[in-house]
């Protein structure tokens, strides 16, 4: 049975991975690698075709030196054209599960790259907000050098 079950979790990874058609691809810096709790970081996506869904990843580059946490738990508030309000809180992976760090790294800032939502829908053509908040209990956290939104569309 785990035989059969392996190769069917991964044709469907296969299936529901991001595509190449970016239409959004964009890098926020923070001043002195520094992120603070109440200023997010606002994205400004533009979608002109409403009728494939669309895979979103955010890719952060850090400190590993200043930022030791082994994940980052974020808060996404997506504005809809409507100016209608959806969050979700996604969490990036920064080690994996024996502590090796993830991504790449060079010196001592690693990028990692991780989806945060695989299959959004948007309602119709339009600008579209994300504002992207960190969500530790900290007023701010130092290591932080970046973080980017890209946004493809799902291959099928």
């Amino acid at each position: 049975m785990k035989r059969l079950l392996l190769p069917l979790f991964a044709l469907v990874l296969l299936c529901a991975s991001c595509g190449n058609d970016t239409i959004f691809d964009e890098s926020h810096s923070f001043d002195n690698d520094t992120w603070l709790r109440f200023e997010p970081e606002v994205f400004s996506v533009p979608v002109t075709n409403n009728d494939k869904p669309y895979c979103l990843t955010v890719s952060l580059r850090y400190d590993t030196s200043r930022f030791l946490d082994p994940k980052l738990p974020l808060v996404v508030d997506f504005f809809q054209d409507s100016n209608e309000l959806h969050n979700f809180t996604p969490t990036i992976r920064l080690r994996n599960r024996n502590g090796k760090l993830r991504g790449e790294c060079i010196d001592r800032y690693c990028t990692v790259t991780d989806t945060i939502d695989r299959f959004r829908m948007y309602n119709k053509p339009g600008t579209y907000t994300y504002r992207i908040k960190q969500r530790t209990s900290k007023y701010e956290i130092g290591g932080i050098a970046s973080i980017a939104l890209k946004v493809e569309q799902v291959v099928k």
